[in-house]
C-alpha cells in the first residue's frame, strides 16, 4: 500500500501526549509498538507516529502510522511512501479516539 505523507503537521497536539502514543492506544489491530518502520523496505526501528493519508479510493482522513526518524523527515514530507501491508492505522481524529469521552 502507499500513503502520502502529510507535510506541516508537527504542530499538531495529542492529548495523548505524543502521536506514538495515540497510535499504540488506537491502532485499528490493536498492535504494540513494531520493531522496524512501516515504509516496506526499512530495518530501523520507529520513532515516531507520522500523519499519513492512503493513497487508495477518494478518502481523505488522516492516519497515524509508525515511522522511522528518516521516513518522517523533510526528504519525505509530502511524498508517497511503500509501506509494509502488516502496518496498523489508528484515525488522526482526534473526535473519534482519544477526545470522544470528553
Amino acid at each position: 500500500m502507499q500513503v502520502h505523507n502529510i507535510n506541516g503537521t508537527s504542530d499538531n497536539e495529542c492529548v495523548c501526549g505524543s502521536w506514538k502514543n495515540h497510535w499504540i492506544k488506537y491502532n485499528e489491530k490493536g498492535q504494540e509498538w513494531p520493531v522496524f518502520c512501516s515504509e516496506k523496505d526499512c530495518t530501523c526501528a520507529p520513532t515516531v507516529g507520522a500523519h499519513v493519508q492512503k493513497e487508495i479510493g477518494k478518502d481523505m482522513s488522516w492516519f497515524i502510522i509508525p515511522l522511522c526518524a528518516r521516513h518522517n523527515g523533510p526528504e519525505f514530507h509530502g511524498k508517497t511512501i511503500t509501506i509494509s501491508d502488516s502496518t496498523s492505522f489508528a484515525s488522526a481524529n482526534r473526535s473519534e479516539t482519544c477526545e470522544k469521552s470528553k
